[in-house]
């Protein structure tokens, strides 16, 4: 790089920033437990958002104990269901393509972050041939704590071998957000349109509605900060 930058790598997450893929995850999320008698409301499923697999069927088993199931089954079920899901149906969010083209002609490593899957990532890029576009691609389902803990940001800008205060993050999640923030990185947050007004995404350096709202201006304001 030919100038000196705070910002030296970009980190994704990948539902709801990389994919347009909430809203698959949530009607699965109610499938799933309406098959065993349990009504998940949207206002319900805003509960669980951002967590992990293994983190929703957890809260839900303690919120509805009749549940005549076990864990490992329901997440094995939910889970599979949504590797189908993401090879047939999801779409890339507007503009994600052209925002990583964008950092990478700026010579920015990017990398994924992810509380989803190996499995479920490996569908997105397989899908979308997205592989070659990202330096690092890091799931925290199995052997790291969930978001809003830090580590699978941590661990992204260890391996990228970036101080984590020179990393900026895309979450559309505030437990995505917290977890940024406690890493010490700056995040844009772009949340789900029914949450965007909500004051809990303060806490994010910036708050777009769209990743085509986020250009090379924008970047240079979040580096003067």
């Amino acid at each position: 790089m030919s100038e000196m930058r705070n910002i030296e790598a970009v980190i994704l997450d990948m539902d709801g920033i990389l994919i347009d893929s909430e809203r698959h995850w949530q009607l699965t999320e109610q499938t799933i437990f309406a098959e065993l008698g349990i009504h998940l409301s949207d206002e319900l499923l805003m509960q669980t958002r951002g967590l992990r697999t293994e983190e929703m069927v957890a809260h839900w088993f303690a919120r509805f104990p009749q549940l005549e199931t076990d864990t490992l089954t329901l997440m094995e079920q939910y889970d599979r269901r949504m590797v189908e899901t993401m090879k047939r149906e999801v779409d890339m969010m507007e503009g994600a393509g052209e925002l990583i083209g964008m950092f990478r002609e700026m010579g920015l490593p990017v990398a994924l972050a992810s509380c989803s899957s190996q499995e479920h990532i490996d569908a997105v890029m397989e899908k979308h041939r997205l592989g070659e576009l990202f330096d690092l691609l890091v799931s925290a389902a199995k052997e790291m704590p969930g978001k809003p803990h830090p580590e699978v940001f941590l661990r992204t800008a260890s391996m990228l071998k970036v101080d984590p205060t020179r990393c900026l993050v895309f979450e559309d999640s505030f437990f995505g957000v917290v977890a940024a923030k406690a890493a010490r990185m700056k995040v844009v947050a772009m949340p789900d349109p029914s949450e965007f007004d909500q004051e809990r995404f303060g806490a994010a350096d910036l708050k777009i509605r769209s990743l085509t709202h986020f250009t090379k201006e924008t970047f240079n304001k979040l580096q003067e900060n």
